[in-house]
């Protein structure tokens, strides 16, 4: 049996990252409220936003290292 790279562009497969309600504080100073996301593989996902809106926090989250 052998997969080719277009029969695994068009398969449905689980999501390669699950994040459901995520929450992150410091302190009293809640920084990531209830974040919710799902990545399939092969898709490429932007965060931007001002500066301080928590968007490194959410990736070191993601990641392990918060």
């Amino acid at each position: 049996m052998e997969n080719t790279m277009s029969e695994n562009n068009h398969r449905t497969e689980e999501p390669i990252i699950v994040c459901r309600q995520v929450h992150k504080r410091f302190g009293e100073f809640h920084s990531l409220l209830g974040i919710s996301m799902d990545v399939q593989i092969g898709e490429v996902i932007l965060l931007f936003g001002p500066s301080g809106s928590a968007k490194s926090t959410f990736v070191r989250t993601l990641n392990r290292l918060e």
